[in-house]
């Protein structure tokens, strides 16, 4: 034994535990020699052998009453009856110095209880590194289980000695190195050598109700961590089904408590960054063992939904989703989006969970709301489209029939992305609804009304700007008088009104800019060469003879550079036309130098006609959507910020026409000869001069669709269909269906100052309705209110929720999220259920449900909990 151990043994005695007179007991008189090497400032030491009993004693009480001693006896310790010291002894403190009690000392235990408990650990304690470690570890009033499960934390490598995390350690361990369930981890297989493993088992009884037997709780037989993980994680299952099947009853552990702490528990181990990725091995060991996939046939959706245990749980789900939303009634539809959006916020599509596996669930639930959408977009029109001019479906197009074209868009982009074949049923479905009925439906309606108002020979409509007065109606009024004002305009080819939306939601989820959107009537043909041609601003629009060369003011419209020099003859030289690649590539310095003296700058964008008008990429054209909605928000931020422009028009050349499915016969109008006179032959549409009439196809003069002064004359195959497939049929534009000409026209308008304060936005408040809470229950609903709806300033907000005492979670913690934008309140309205972890609760205690909000980890909320639970030990 050294000295310096002797020595801190004996300060710690002294100095820390305050003890006036230390009795110490060398029967073997090992230490006789050390007595003059100790420092102990102020304490006198007497060497018992030789002294006076009674001398000493009256030397202490009445000499010296306050003189701190150590009293040292080469001998063992008298028997009470015969100890002239007993009186003392007894508001005195002891001091030993065997090897135990040294490292009873060191880890500053005060419970004299626990030296004997650490004199059955000599095994575990001839580790010096171990005792290192148990030191940080054990707190003076420990108990004795309490210091073993101290002692397996050490030898699992834990920084608590809580059971979860013990466990969590465990199954990591496990997972490493790939034990399945039929192996105990090697930590566990050591801690079994060391005696340790009985307090595991008597916690584990205590907290999760595990059914120990006789010969686990004394040490004779080892912990099956196998079972264990079978027994926990089937009461998880069987907790969230409300539910024990007959399959289960041999596993699940069949108690109230056992529920409610199994349940939180696995909560906890789920929401570990740690720890979760063995949650999601060991689930499936589980599953696998247990043959969970086949015993969810059964199992209602609205059962299934409250599931997390098992990963086969949410590939049932999603399967039970795709057979039923084609064919569900709006109610269930709302039914299993509000399923949805609670499994996006549970464990195997979370979004705080970054994985590969999280994130193909993510997208796949994207298919299944877009699916939703879809759907619920046809109950809504259940009846078919019969407005009753197409004045009236232009409006209903650009107001809410477009959200199919979005929700078709959705789904298919996000099926694309899952690359699985659990939607393939869903895609054929989508499809049907789509192309066949919602396709259908407008052709019918549009065509009818087209032809019986002759559209085609004044195409115009109140109140709605022609395209070929894009730069009259829209860019003018902009500029107005002043010349210090620069407006840029943004052309993306083939940039439809859908997608258009969806950037001005975009938009304006920002702080620094505003957009609105309206629309224009695109000029017909809706190509590209003739689309470019009338956003110009000109005196005269026309064709060369004989070619399909669109003219401003005589001039060619073909490149950037002759359009640039159209805007500039415009604007008196202040006007300049560039491509999106080259803003891109500006820096700040750069691109103020570059338009500097400019009033007018056109910017031609082409991200979704480049890949959607070739054959060999036309199936990634929703891809290449989404890739332009980003880009032209990158790009009007960009403007705005770094380029000191106050106002940005977005608009387009054409729409356009897409869908998924490989076309057939009946979408083409078959053309039995191509006109002598025609210059050029597309998919959507024909140019040529003096065409002769076909009762297939609308005969149009460009004069009247695009104000032309020349005699350029077109067909177009009616409604949705295509001339040809060759080179591709699936994207296409050229016709007037309102996909290809309703244009959007996005006015983004830089803010400042009040403007921007005005818009700041913010999250959501969520508040308890009750301001008196109570659980009288292991297991609980809370109702919890969203107090407004959600808009473009009110965002929506995602909550953890759970029971804390002090900064202690003692519960489940379930993660919601608040997105209504209901005005109905109830709506609003949303309740978790959360699962107490034990039992030790005092009404008397103080207890918070708080809401956190989990992006942020910041506390929104607190309620004072009552927690009064009645005694029950059944199950359900």
């Amino acid at each position: 034994m050294q000295l310096e151990q002797l020595q801190q043994g004996l300060q710690h005695a002294f100095f820390t535990d305050r003890h006036r007179i230390v009795f110490w007991y060398d029967a073997p008189g090992h230490f006789v020699d050390s007595l003059s090497d100790l420092a102990l400032e102020g304490v006198q030491v007497i060497n018992m052998a030789g002294e006076s009993t009674l001398g000493v004693k009256l030397r202490l009480e009445l000499e010296e009453p306050e003189m701190p001693t150590l009293l040292y006896f080469p001998s063992a310790e008298p028997a009470p009856e015969e100890d002239w010291l007993l009186d003392i002894k007894l508001y005195s403190g002891r001091f030993y110095a065997d090897r135990v009690s040294m490292i009873f000392n060191e880890l500053g235990l005060t419970r004299h209880v626990l030296r004997e408990h650490l004199a059955q650990r000599q095994a575990f304690l001839a580790s010096r590194k171990r005792i290192e470690a148990l030191k940080r570890l054990v707190t003076p009033s420990l108990s004795e289980d309490e210091l073993d499960l101290a002692m397996l934390a050490v030898v699992v490598g834990a920084t608590s000695l809580d059971v979860a995390t013990l466990l969590f350690h465990l199954a990591e361990e496990a997972v490493t190195h790939e034990l399945g369930l039929e192996a105990n981890p090697v930590a566990l297989v050591e801690a079994e050598k060391y005696a340790l493993v009985p307090a595991l088992v008597r916690a584990l009884q205590a907290e999760v109700g595990y059914p120990a037997t006789q010969a686990e709780l004394s040490g004779e037989a080892s912990l099956n961590f196998g079972q264990l993980m079978l027994r926990l994680l089937i009461t998880g299952y069987c907790e969230s089904i409300s539910d024990i099947p007959d399959w289960a009853r041999q596993v699940a552990i069949p108690s109230v408590n056992a529920r409610a702490s199994s349940r939180a528990l696995l909560t906890r181990w789920r929401d570990s960054s740690r720890f979760y990725p063995a949650f999601d091995v060991i689930s499936g060991w589980v599953a696998d063992a247990q043959r969970i996939d086949d015993k969810l046939q059964d199992v209602p959706l609205e059962q299934l939904s409250h599931v997390a245990t098992f990963e086969v749980v949410e590939k049932q789900i999603i399967v039970d989703l795709c057979q039923a939303i084609p064919t569900a009634d709006a109610r269930d539809l709302k039914l299993f989006d509000s399923i949805i959006v609670a499994r996006l916020d549970g464990y195997w599509a979370s979004r705080h969970k970054n994985d590969v596996r999280r994130e193909r669930y993510r997208q796949l639930y994207a298919a299944l709301t877009a699916a939703i959408a879809l759907f619920s977009l046809r109950h809504q029109h259940a009846k078919g489209f019969h407005y009753e001019s197409v004045e009236a479906l232009y409006h209903a197009y650009q107001t809410d029939l477009y959200r199919f074209d979005t929700a078709y868009r959705h789904y298919a982009v996000a099926s694309d992305t899952t690359g699985v074949e659990l939607l393939k049923n869903l895609d054929t479905a989508v499809e049907r609804c789509y192309d066949e009925w919602f396709l259908g439906q407008l052709t019918r309606n549009w065509s009818e009304r087209v032809e019986a108002e002759q559209r085609l020979t004044h195409w115009k409509l109140p109140n709605i700007s022609s395209q070929q007065h894009f730069y009259r109606d829209w860019v003018q009024p902009q500029l107005g008088a002043s010349r210090q004002k620069r407006v840029v305009v943004v052309i993306s080819d083939a940039f439809r009104y859908e997608a258009a939306e969806e950037l001005r939601e975009r938009i304006n989820a920002k702080r620094y800019s505003e957009a609105t959107l309206k629309s224009q009537l695109g000029v017909v043909p809706s190509y590209t060469t003739l689309g470019m041609a009338s956003l110009l601003p000109h005196r005269e629009l026309s064709y060369q003879p004989g070619s399909d060369t669109v003219l401003v003011n005589g001039q060619s419209t073909q490149g950037t550079a002759n359009r640039s020099k159209l805007l500039k003859a415009a604007l008196g030289g202040e006007a300049l036309a560039v491509t999106a690649e080259d803003v891109k590539g500006w820096s700040r310095e750069e691109g103020r130098e570059k338009i500097k003296g400019v009033q007018l700058m056109y910017v031609y964008h082409n991200v979704v006609d480049a890949r959607g008008d070739a054959a060999n990429t036309e199936s990634e054209t929703f891809a290449a959507v989404e890739d332009a909605i980003d880009e032209l928000d990158q790009l009007t931020r960009k403007i705005l910020m770094h380029l000191n422009t106050s106002t940005v028009l977005v608009t387009a050349d054409h729409g356009f026409l897409f869908q998924r499915s490989a076309l057939n016969a009946t979408d083409r109008t078959a053309l039995s000869e191509k006109p002598a006179s025609a210059f050029k032959s597309k998919k959507r549409y024909v140019l040529g001069e003096s065409l002769p009439d076909n009762l297939s196809v609308w005969h149009g003069h460009t004069r009247d669709t695009a104000g032309t002064t020349c005699d350029t004359q077109f067909w177009i195959p009616k409604g949705a269909h295509r001339f040809h497939f060759v080179g591709g049929a699936r994207f296409v534009h050229g016709g007037i269906m309102p996909q290809e000409i309703v244009v959007p026209v996005l006015t983004v308008q830089q803010l400042r100052g009040e403007k921007v304060e005005k818009r700041t936005s913010r999250k959501v408040e969520v508040i308890s309705p009750k301001a008196s809470l109570k659980m009288v229950n292991n297991i609980q609903r809370f109702e919890l209110l969203q107090t407004e709806a959600v808009s473009e300033r009110l965002r929506p907000v995602t909550l953890s929720v759970a029971i804390y005492a002090g900064s202690e979670v003692v519960s489940s913690e379930e993660v919601v999220t608040f997105d209504s934008a209901s005005d109905n309140m109830n709506e609003r309205m949303k309740s978790v259920r959360l699962s107490l972890s034990g039992t030790s609760f005092d009404r008397k205690n103080d207890y918070f449900l708080v809401l956190r909000d989990k992006d942020l980890g910041t506390e929104r909320e607190r309620y004072r909990v009552v927690i009064d639970l009645a005694f029950t030990d059944d199950f359900f």
